[in-house]
């Protein structure tokens, strides 16, 4: 091989490692970019649906403690004669949240984006006890019902918000020994519940 075609050789071999290298160079310039974005919309993504999901907890908590009484202990029906309930219950459109959705793991983004559709669910077996409640004036069953399943769905719309902050890299903060605690108060709510129905059901069997 002569010299003439060794400098071709060179030369042609050099052009290609020159537009290979190019265009390594910009793939990792994309790469990097595109990160970078990934990671400040999952960040803002996470700062936004978490104070919502947070936000949505509370409500539950506020509807789990409604036992249909006032503040003393009186039922909150017209004259005093019936219980009622004195909280609405919170709602949570993440859709109508103007976030990257996508940049969650599937997983994730599908639990968050389920839950008014658990909340629909509750609902509509709420109205279907509250149509067949015989139980005046109290309404045990559907308190008791009310109450437990926005407890649970508290506690999910709690755990949802821990696993994005963790997700986000966002610290979590946990409550301290003794301190109140949101969640707490919602496993609580669903022990005392479960306890007043055995009970209930034991005297039922007891009459019979």
């Amino acid at each position: 091989m002569d010299t003439g075609n060794v400098s071709a050789i060179i030369s042609a071999a050099a052009g290609i490692s020159g537009v290979l290298l190019g265009n390594s160079f910009t793939a990792i310039k994309d790469w990097v970019i595109h990160r970078s974005k990934r990671q400040k919309d999952t960040a803002y993504l996470a700062i936004i649906v978490v104070s919502h999901l947070d936000r949505f907890a509370t409500g539950c908590l506020h509807v789990a403690l409604d036992d249909g009484t006032r503040y003393d202990g009186r039922p909150a029906g017209r004259n005093e004669e019936e219980n009622v309930p004195t909280v609405k219950p919170p709602e949570f459109q993440p859709l109508d949240l103007n976030v990257e959705w996508k940049v969650l793991p599937q997983n994730l983004m599908y639990a968050i984006l389920l839950l008014p559709n658990k909340r629909e669910q509750i609902q509509s077996r709420l109205a279907g006890l509250s149509d067949f409640d015989e139980d005046y004036p109290e309404h045990s069953d559907y308190f008791w019902a009310r109450r437990r399943d926005y407890s649970e769905l508290g506690l999910e719309a709690s755990d949802l918000a821990r696993r994005l902050r963790k997700h986000a890299g966002i610290p979590v903060k946990e409550p301290k020994a003794g301190a109140w605690s949101r969640d707490q108060e919602f496993r609580d709510v669903i022990v005392r519940i479960d306890d007043e129905r055995k009970e209930a059901e034991r005297r039922i069997a007891e009459y019979r």
